[in-house]
């Protein structure tokens, strides 16, 4: 049986919770012996004694590639000799073994390795003009497992390395305290959220715990769809949401947590995955239905046998496109896995939204897009939230501040914001920030996105106006806007699309199998 592991805390000083039912635990303690108990239950509290910096390696990151030979083409594009030496590529995501076979979803990226944290930072602005999209400071290492903590586990006491807790009984779980939901995003907050599966507890390369919950993939898929979508929703929808998890999960393991210990962490980030309290019922039972299937994408023969290497979708989502979804490399680059297009979500011809003209008219145009409330409503209280076409209004020393909070960049009063270069669903790429003393480059639609908003902009689709003395920013969409638009499928459900049919709208170039 496939599992995965969830990041739902990590470089905290204190981890308290409650164990809810029998569990055994392993511990590993400063004795550098194991500790075996059969049956613990009762409160749960993990301290840090002294938090303790481990040995790290930190890198830039100058793209993801799907293969060994065109990350080593990326690294080559490096034209310092001083970086080049330090250039490597590195093996991330996971092999697993399936009914159809050795779905290889490994992917290869080019690094160059450096001393610390702030001279990879600095090194990454040297780097951005080459490597625009996809460049990420990072940190190689993964957690050593030596520093100890101490624990408290109902009627133990002592230092520890590491403790596993592992349900005596399926109804077991386990309750967290102050789980974090939404980071860094407007909504962010703290919950006390109970979990399914083993624990697993153990100190940070930056100091502080890491609480890891160990699981099936399709308890986990139960859960995640829950926390990602409401219950009311037609079935059709939640099992295309489900296959869409199942694959990201599969797809994205060891990638976008590799050097913190567990597959994927519990937030945006990754997915949303926030315990047995947003697992319902009227959404499990269709889940269940498509318990093992998944996208997935390579080559056959002309009887219609896989041949060569087949890999499990990386199916992404977003809440709403807002009209036309994006490329994988447009908002990730560099590499294309080859099963995400530029499409409509609806009936209707994409425009090439890149120039600037044309993406102004269709954000100020009501397309018959599926996400578009005005001709699919959305259901409450999703009516009352401006997903599809949104603005935002700023006073231009107000949003001077926000830019230079959030880039470090002083350059006075923001006088304009001009594209420098848009993707086909208009969402901009590489943004010039115009001010009374300055000028600053932003790169990629999440760093945009941030640096425009004391949270985060709905998307980086968007056009700017003025009236009044104000910067107006007209925008459609509600996320990046890869793969399967969330609200849009909903729509389509509703009209009686099937799960195959909506799947290959918005994963074109794919199969559904079961494992």
């Amino acid at each position: 049986m496939l599992s995965v592991s969830i990041g739902l805390l990590w470089n905290e000083p204190v981890i308290q919770g409650t164990l809810n039912g029998s569990y055994s635990a392993q511990c590993f303690t400063d004795c550098n012996r194991w500790l075996d108990l059969e049956e613990v239950t009762g409160r749960l509290r993990a301290a840090d004694k002294e938090p303790e910096r481990q040995v790290q390696q930190w890198a830039i990151r100058l793209g993801e590639c799907f293969s060994k030979e065109k990350a080593e083409l990326l690294l080559a594009k490096v034209e310092n000799p001083d970086l080049i030496i330090r250039g490597e590529v590195v093996e991330a995501g996971k092999k697993w073994p399936t009914r159809l076979g050795m779905l290889d979803n490994r992917v290869w990226w080019p690094v160059i390795k450096l001393d610390g944290r702030d001279q990879a930072e600095i090194v990454f602005e040297e780097l951005r003009r080459t490597f625009p999209i996809g460049m990420a400071v990072m940190r190689l290492s993964k957690p050593d497992m030596k520093p100890m903590f101490w624990l408290r586990l109902g009627n133990l006491g002592g230092n520890v390395v590491r403790v596993k807790l592992v349900p005596n009984s399926p109804d077991a779980t386990i309750t967290l305290k102050d789980v974090p939901i939404g980071r860094g995003f407007h909504w962010e907050r703290r919950e006390a959220l109970t979990y399914r599966g083993e624990m697993e507890i153990f100190a940070t390369p930056d100091g502080g715990l890491t609480a890891a919950n160990h699981l099936p993939l399709e308890h986990y898929v139960e859960t995640a769809v829950g926390s990602e979508m409401r219950e009311d929703l037609p079935p059709v929808f939640s099992q295309v949401q489900a296959i869409a998890a199942r694959s990201t999960a599969l797809a994205t393991a060891n990638r976008h947590h590799f050097g913190d210990g567990f597959d994927l962490c519990n937030d945006d980030h990754c997915q949303c995955y926030q315990g047995t309290v947003r697992e319902a019922d009227a959404v499990i039972e269709p889940i269940r239905a498509t318990s093992g299937r998944i996208l997935v994408f390579g080559q056959r023969d002309a009887e219609d046998r896989p041949i060569g290497t087949w890999r499990v979708v990386d199916a992404r989502y977003a809440k709403a496109c807002g009209g036309v979804s994006d490329r994988y490399s447009d908002i990730w680059g560099p590499d294309e896995p080859g099963y995400f297009e530029v499409q409509p979500c609806g009936q209707f011809h994409a425009p090439d939204l890149e120039d600037d003209r044309v993406a102004e008219r269709f954000l100020y145009d009501s397309p018959k897009a599926y996400c578009n409330p005005g001709h699919y409503p959305y259901p409450q209280p999703w009516d009352e939230d401006k997903l599809f076409r949104w603005v935002r209004e700023y006073d231009p020393i107000q949003l001077s501040g926000i830019v230079e909070r959030k880039t470090g960049a002083h350059i006075g009063v923001v006088k304009d914001l001009m594209p420098r270069q848009r993707s086909q669903s208009g969402r901009i790429m590489i943004l010039d920030i115009l001010g009374s003393e300055g000028t600053t480059t932003l790169y990629g639609e999440l760093e945009i996105r941030r640096a425009l908003s004391d949270s985060h902009l709905p998307s980086s689709c968007f056009v700017l106006k003025r009236a009044r003395g104000m910067l107006i920013l007209r925008g459609g969409g509600w996320g990046h806007g890869v793969g399967m638009c969330q609200l849009g499928a909903v729509a389509m459900a509703k009209e009686g699309w099937t799960i195959e049919r909506i799947l290959a709208h918005y994963y074109p170039n794919t199969a559904l199998e079961t494992v």
